[in-house]
């Protein structure tokens, strides 16, 4: 296992079990007096999570106390775990408990490590040029915020993405130059620089699971969007 890019071997470290857990979904529900059948409401899907056993051994008790404390703070903040054994993908890590257990050799242990978050693949981008509709089904069990880039083929004033309903209007943008949206951060830019007077939306893009229509105002821009798949 391979944890912010450093293999746990290099911690004298081997993964030995891994349990992996799905979130506890609630379906928001709700019965109205006299209906014959539940009113169903928008469902928030919650993290998933696993719990790791690594077993730890060192020359002595002083390099294995050292060691574990070098490899735990690879979780002071979200962590990104890959070559899980027996997954595929990358996990996004959240440390929710810890514990480290004595064996009978002072210099091994076992630590034992409780995680919330979600399994995601490599980013997938994809290119409408000079559109006016199109559809992009994501492969994705969770819906994902993505990233809007939109190249003005020539000046553009009032241009219009529609995103399953959501409308991301750029007021003005010159010929050549790329404004983006971006759904993870929480900006919108153009050459690195804050561009939230040109455009106008009500909320971040994002992508849902499944099937998402769009629509372009003009076939006069080059849109890629940018989404990583999660699963949960």
């Amino acid at each position: 296992m391979i944890v912010n890019g450093v293999d746990v071997r290099e911690y004298g470290a081997k993964l030995l079990t891994v349990e992996e857990q799905p979130p506890k979904i609630s379906v928001q529900k709700e019965m109205i007096q006299r209906a014959l059948l539940p009113t169903e409401y928008e469902t928030d899907i919650p993290l998933g999570s696993l719990k790791l056993t690594i077993y730890f051994r060192a020359r002595n008790r002083a390099e294995l106390q050292r060691t574990v404390s070098r490899f735990m703070m690879q979780f002071r903040q979200s962590a990104v775990l890959e070559e899980i054994r027996g997954y595929k993908g990358k996990y996004k890590s959240y440390l929710t408990d810890d514990s480290l257990t004595k064996t009978l050799n002072l210099s091994k242990k076992i630590l034992e490590l409780s995680i919330d978050g979600y399994f995601f693949d490599d980013d997938l981008e994809i290119t409408f040029d000079g559109k006016t509709s199109g559809q992009i089904f994501v492969e994705s069990s969770k819906d994902a915020p993505c990233i809007i880039a939109i190249t003005a083929k020539q000046q553009l004033t009032d241009y219009v993405i529609t995103l399953n309903g959501e409308a991301y209007t750029v007021e003005t943008l010159a010929a050549g130059k790329t404004l983006i949206i971006d759904g993870r951060s929480g900006t919108a830019t153009i050459d690195g620089k804050n561009a939230f007077d040109q455009v106008s939306f009500w909320q971040f893009p994002r992508l849902a699971a499944g099937e998402n229509d769009l629509t372009f105002s003009s076939g006069s821009a080059k849109v890629m969007l940018t989404y990583t798949p999660m699963w949960m």
